[in-house]
């Protein structure tokens, strides 16, 4: 099949693969948080991260965020993850994710926003 002669194939493609990218890398965090695995999230992470987690609330480099993420994974020993609002970006601003964060000692509510390029810019995990 010529594609040049049948453009319209080709946006029916991309209609269907590029939401599929998105929802790709948001499994992706889904299952990493499930696992309590910070590292598998700083893949996601932008080159700075302004992180707000008990016991931390300031602006880190993407490696030292993962490190503190990790810490307070460990401590907190994750039993789960899930999503429960994902937001589309509106008139300039980010689009965010809520979710619930399980741990042995409790509920958290997670918080991620995400610029345009679907890096995570924001972690706020409260209880």
């Amino acid at each position: 099949m010529d594609i040049m002669r049948k453009p319209h194939h080709l946006f029916l493609s991309l209609l269907f693969v590029l939401p599929t990218l998105g929802f790709c890398q948001s499994s992706g965090i889904d299952e990493a948080l499930s696992k309590g695995d910070a590292k598998a999230v700083g893949i996601y992470f932008c080159a700075s991260v302004d992180l707000s987690i008990p016991g931390h609330d300031n602006t880190f480099a993407a490696d030292k965020a993962v490190i503190l993420l990790s810490d307070f994974f460990s401590k907190e020993t994750i039993k789960g993850y899930k999503k429960v609002h994902v937001s589309a970006p509106q008139q300039g601003r980010s689009n965010f994710t809520i979710g619930d964060l399980y741990t042995v000692k409790g509920t958290y509510r997670l918080t991620l926003f995400y610029n345009k390029d679907q890096k995570i810019t924001e972690i706020e995990i409260s209880k």
